[in-house]
């Protein structure tokens, strides 16, 4: 008889080393994503330098016991993706690494009051016990994590480390403004950090007011309400946040330009956040990223559509130029041979579907219906009311399938995609793709290069294959798509006297 056993240090580092953060980030992160899934309106945090202990303190729905017995299970999630942030309570577990004992008394109302120590042993021993509750939880529902750290100079002991984390990752529910507007319908008892007992609020909370709330809809024929999001040009030394972020039931996971597909705006004092819950659905463990399987892809391409329509028109607003097509004559013909080339390619690669603006049957936006909580599109229909942003959203009425076939060959005909041109930088890439646009760089040397040997046309094809490759899933090799892509194209027999000429 042979037993598979398990080396629990290593797993847990493995873990770690997943993350993009210090290890003391990730288990702050990890701490408030489930007191949030939760329904913790109060997330109290606790240091004693001169006891090594940290302790995070919610007053959310605690756990049942054997709940809490599952907790202990470094593989066990009682979470679904998508209903929430925290899948694992990865936060006490990564604790182990640095800790000399983790405790955790919960209160699940009358029915629950317990509490475990626990501790990493060996490589591949954690053994844990019930121990009478130390009495940290006061209220009659909630958890309280304390960890006993075998460093006395962790950075978990620094209360001003506690701080820079909470705001650099949950920066937007520290917006009175914007939580106002969005997230009261997402956390209805508000939401309130304490470090040592005194509440976490930023130095400069008020928004701008030349700032421009936006929403997020979906669909081209009936709109469906899927986020909010908000442009402001700072008038204070803005060092939290730089660029525009997305985050996700108010957790930040990108910032930047780039994950939009926007070159950085020469007004670089904007900044914003856009807050789609459903993108939980394809959150990655460590919180930073969007899975990139094909059909997360799929999901996270037609949100990023909808957020470019929503953002470039008040980029425009802010001294930013618009993003154009410019009607090139030349690039027609050769458009259309990129769509045949395309949609000869799509059943080997479909997480390029919605960027070439191709429906599937199924609706991102159902995304939403799958929340644990209420759909946000039904709240915020029936209560949401901002200033210049009041046009009534559509409820989707399921079309009947005849229709519903005629409507999408329709479409069908109709082009997915355009080329054009773009002066950017002579640094900026050589192509971009903005919602189903790609937009050559005609200030890039290769183009430059390109348009002296009279082969623009040729170079439009590789921008349109560099562009697509980028949207890739992680298995997936860009260099042999754009073989593929490449390839496709050569076997067609191109009129080429009308392109390149």
């Amino acid at each position: 008889m042979h037993e598979t056993r398990v080396n629990l240090k290593h797993l847990l580092e493995d873990i770690r080393d997943s993350y993009a953060l210090t290890l003391e980030e990730v288990i702050i992160v990890e701490l408030i994503a489930n007191s949030l899934d939760s329904d913790a309106s109060k997330i109290d945090f606790s240091v004693n330098p001169f006891t090594q202990t940290f302790t995070v303190l919610d007053n959310g729905q605690g756990m049942r016991r054997q709940a809490l017995k599952e907790y202990h299970n470094i593989a066990a999630s009682t979470k679904l993706r998508g209903t929430g942030i925290g899948f694992a309570g990865i936060g006490a577990k990564l604790s182990l690494l640095v800790a000399d004992s983790v405790i955790t008394e919960t209160k699940a109302g009358r029915s629950t009051h317990a509490a475990t120590t626990w501790h990493l042993s060996s490589d591949t021993r954690a053994p844990w016990q019930f121990i009478p509750c130390p009495g940290t939880v006061t209220a009659s529902r909630g958890t309280a994590v304390t960890i006993t750290l075998a460093d006395p100079n962790s950075a978990l002991l620094r209360a001003k480390f506690i701080q820079q984390t909470i705001i650099s990752h949950f920066y937007p529910l520290l917006v009175p403004q914007f939580f106002e507007q969005i997230y009261r319908y997402l956390y209805k008892n508000g939401i309130e950090f304490t470090i040592n007992g005194a509440k976490l609020e930023l130095s400069h909370p008020l928004l701008p007011e030349t700032s421009k709330i936006f929403r997020i809809v979906m669909g081209s024929q009936t709109k469906r309400l899927t986020g909010f999001g908000y442009l402001a040009q700072a008038n204070f030394d803005e060092t939290e946040n730089q660029g525009l972020s997305i985050s996700t039931y108010g957790k930040v996971i990108k910032s930047g330009w780039e994950w939009i597909g926007l070159e950085t705006p020469t007004n670089q004092r904007l900044f914003g956040f856009v807050e789609i819950p459903a993108l939980s659905q394809i959150l990655t463990i460590n919180k930073m990223d969007f899975l990139r399987d094909a059909t997360s892809l799929k999901k996270y391409y037609r949100f990023r559509k909808a957020i470019q329509s929503a953002v470039l028109p008040i980029l425009s607003e802010f001294g930013n130029e618009q993003v154009t097509i410019d009607p090139v004559k030349a690039l027609r013909p050769l458009t259309r041979q990129i769509e045949q080339t395309l949609r000869r390619l799509l059943s080997d690669f479909p997480e390029l579907l919605p960027l070439l603006g191709v429906r599937t049957t199924k609706n991102a936006t159902d995304a939403l219906k799958s929340l644990s909580r209420e759909p946000l599109v039904k709240i915020l229909e029936k209560e949401v009311k901002l200033s210049g942003h009041q046009e009534n959203v559509e409820e989707i009425d399921p079309l009947p399938q005849k229709k519903r076939r005629g409507e999408s060959k329709k479409r069908a005909k109709s082009s997915t995609l355009a080329i054009g041109y773009e002066s950017a930088k002579p640094s900026d890439s050589i192509a971009r793709m903005i919602e189903s646009n790609i937009l050559i760089n005609t200030a890039h040397p290769a183009y430059l290069k390109a348009q002296k040997l009279r082969v623009e046309g040729y170079h439009a094809i590789f921008c349109v294959a560099w562009s697509l490759s980028h949207f890739l899933e992680d298995s997936r090799s860009p260099q042999a798509f754009m073989n593929d892509f490449l390839s496709s194209w050569g076997r067609q027999e191109p009129k080429t006297a009308q392109l390149f000429e």
